[in-house]
């Protein structure tokens, strides 16, 4: 008989979580393990290094730990209490490219390769890095029980490193690379562990795939269309494959959009239809925490278990029953509205124009007002925003959890106004210009001045509103002292999809140019020029 080709077939069902570039507090790791297996997973891979932080505290390099790092002792607890819920910790170390936990560090600067703007790696040609690398891995599988162990391996640059040069010279591009695989490979295994790495520069290389050594795991990560031909081409040498989607990824904030759901889907699917040709299963990642309202995103993180467990696709069916289970609510109208959230939340790039803090982001949000579908947008996810906040009242259990789920559509929705509302001040503002040019008495000219400062004063209202929401919900779910919390001001660095960072400082920024343009029209009354566009 035939085998039914199904997700419940697949061995490895598991989460990726990412607590180097953003620490929850570390209660929140320990209260999901319940609920991850409540969904359904049997794997956690810890990605608890990355280019931001190393999130354990080791006896050999306690330099490399950064803030709100896990002791040995709590790492230890971690993991034994995942056992008792049937989860496995698989424990994940970069290393080669996200090197800069490493050479962020005066000691070890040397070692860099790469360029510090984009992707980097710790130079896999210098003599101290394998001996040092050693020394990470060594205490960190003596930590971690599970057979398998994640070296990372993806994403590296090594431009401009003149020792890499000389090595690769007369040499295939790859083979630097390759070469340094397999020094790790021999350190892992040396540990008594199965190996597992990334799979993107086999992908793009996959004449390394006669050269490496066949029991490594390759994670083949597709955050779009699943390359099912790359993903076959691993199989047919003789690796087995992981499946790695992305509940998040670099373009999606506030919570998982549609297109995530999307590829998770695919990626079960056709993980689904390759087990029987070494295809062990599938991680979902949930990358870079910083973007999103972290407890909006756990739906979805349910709803993948939910798949990889031979659920169906029908999402308002599944917010249903999620919702009853986790938030004791009845009926499929919060679970359609829950669902809306997820078609209509931001991207990246609409977060950005939206939440504006520089002229060229005010210009694409007042483009963006010219699109058709902002009005409805805005009513969608406002009528479903009023939904659950009418369904709250019901709500009998994890109630702050559910207060989330409402503030990420209502940041998405009020958002969107603001390119109405800037859109807005600006025709205003053309049209003082227009009478100022016609030679219209001054007070004349200043009274719609008077009206676009008004609606940028709204703007900032509605800014400051959400960033205190956002900051409430960082303090609950996070540490409030984290260096990370802390962008305050325009002159601060703020990573580009930090979200609590774009509003504050989309609300200073507005806050500056609503007092600019106040004051301008003030001196345009008493004599003076017409104020200058921002």
């Amino acid at each position: 008989m035939t085998r039914k080709l199904s997700a419940k077939n697949l061995t490895v069902k598991g989460i990726m979580l990412d607590p180097a570039r953003l620490t929850e507090r570390h209660e929140f790791y320990f209260d999901l393990l319940p609920k991850l297996a409540e969904w359904g997973f049997n794997t956690l891979w810890w990605h608890f290094v990355d280019d931001e932080g190393f999130v354990l505290k080791l006896d050999a390099h306690p330099e490399l730990a950064t803030p709100y790092a896990f002791s040995k002792a709590e790492t230890r607890r971690f993991i034994a209490e995942a056992g008792k819920h049937g989860i496995e910790v698989v424990p994940e170390v970069e290393s080669l490219g996200h090197g800069r936990y490493i050479t962020r560090l005066p000691q070890y600067a040397h070692l860099h390769d790469g360029i510090t703007s984009g992707f980097n790696a710790i130079c896999p040609s210098h003599r101290d890095t394998i001996p040092l690398l050693r020394e990470i891995i060594e205490e960190v599988a003596d930590l971690f029980p599970s057979e398998y162990f994640h070296a990372g391996l993806d994403e590296v640059n090594l431009a401009g490193c003149k020792r890499c040069a000389r090595r690769a010279k007369g040499k295939a591009k790859w083979r630097i690379y390759a070469d340094h695989v397999k020094a790790i490979h021999k350190i892992v295994t040396g540990c008594d562990k199965r190996m597992m790495m990334w799979a993107d520069h086999v992908q793009r290389s996959p004449a390394m795939l006669r050269e490496l050594p066949s029991d490594i795991v390759m994670i083949h990560w597709h955050y779009g269309k699943i390359d099912t031909d790359a993903i076959s081409r691993s199989l047919d040498a003789g690796f087995e494959v992981i499946g790695a989607p992305a509940m998040m990824r670099h373009r999606h904030v506030i919570q998982p959009h549609k297109l995530n759901i999307q590829n998770t889907e695919d990626m079960i699917d056709t993980a689904s239809k390759l087990t029987g040709r070494g295809m062990l299963g599938v991680v979902n990642t949930w990358w870079t925490p910083r973007r999103v309202l972290r407890d909006a995103c756990l739906p979805v993180a349910a709803y993948t278990g939910h798949l990889l467990n031979g659920g169906s696709k029908d999402k308002v069916a599944f917010f249903a029953k999620h919702l009853r289970e986790q938030f004791g609510l009845l009926g499929t109208k919060a679970a359609r509205a829950l669902w809306t959230f997820h078609q209509d939340t931001l991207v990246l790039s609409e977060l950005q124009a939206l939440a504006f803090d520089s002229p060229a982001d005010m210009l694409d949000a007042v483009a963006m007002s010219a699109h058709n579908d902002i009005p409805a947008r805005i009513r969608r996810i406002s009528q479903a925003v009023d939904t659950l906040a009418a369904a709250s009242k019901k709500v009998t259990r994890n109630h702050k959890a559910y207060k989330a789920c409402i503030l990420a559509g209502r940041l998405a929705a009020e958002l969107l106004a603001n390119s109405l509302d800037l859109a807005k001040a600006y025709t205003i503002y053309k049209q003082a210009e227009n009478l100022f040019d016609r030679g219209y008495p001054k007070a004349d000219v200043a009274k719609p001045l008077d009206e676009a400062a008004g609606v940028l004063g709204l703007i900032h209202k509605r800014l400051d509103t959400l960033s205190c929401q956002v900051s409430d919900e960082w303090d609950r779910t996070r540490y409030p002292r984290d260096v990370k919390k802390a962008v305050t001001n325009l002159a601060e660095p703020c990573p580009m999809d930090s979200l609590l960072g774009r509003l504050v400082r989309s609300r200073a920024f507005v806050q500056t140019i609503t007092a600019k343009l106040k004051r301008a029209t003030e001196a345009l009354r008493h004599g003076g020029h017409f104020p200058t566009a921002v």
